[in-house]
């Protein structure tokens, strides 16, 4: 399992000619699927914020660098992984359980597992951050992220907890 947040900010090599076409600049999930449609680069200036990589070319996400096998650019749609940090959790009984601080994807990077959460600075540095799995998930909406009433993103075992 990794964080979406290991994967921004990585190299973008294309096996096809071994150039470096850029760097991730956000990454891009399906809402209905819940797996990523693709990358957005940072190499901004031929690429409008809608275009990026679509996942079908991805070859690999490693630990240095993500590999593509064709230099294929086109309108990604979906939501950015920058636009899921900060929003907040809530049970469907209407319980603040934190603010989701990344997304959990699976080894090959194409599926959400879950997201980590956090309930402020003071919980993270006594408690740690907490993890809600995908399978718990009601609602997975714009602004907000809907879970089950028994969920806590700190309790171990089924019913979310650490995925560290």
């Amino acid at each position: 399992m990794r964080r979406a947040r290991e994967i921004v900010g990585l190299p973008v090599l294309c096996l096809k000619n071994g150039n470096q076409i850029g760097w991730v600049k956000d990454v891009v999930f399906d809402e209905s699927s819940r797996k990523i449609s693709g990358i957005l680069l940072e190499n901004a200036h031929i690429f409008h914020s809608e275009k990026g990589l679509p996942r079908e070319v991805v070859a690999a996400v490693g630990k240095d660098a993500l590999t593509v096998r064709d230099h294929v650019v086109q309108k990604i749609q979906g939501i950015k992984w920058s636009q899921k940090v900060g929003n907040q959790v809530f049970t469907q009984g209407g319980e603040a359980k934190g603010t989701i601080e990344d997304v959990f994807l699976d080894d090959s990077a194409e599926n959400i597992v879950g997201f980590e959460v956090s309930d402020g600075l003071f919980s993270d540095l006594m408690d740690g951050r907490g993890a809600i799995l995908q399978a718990d998930v009601m609602v997975d909406g714009k602004d907000v992220l809907i879970v089950e009433d028994q969920v806590s993103p700190w309790d171990q075992g089924n019913e979310g907890g650490s995925l560290s």
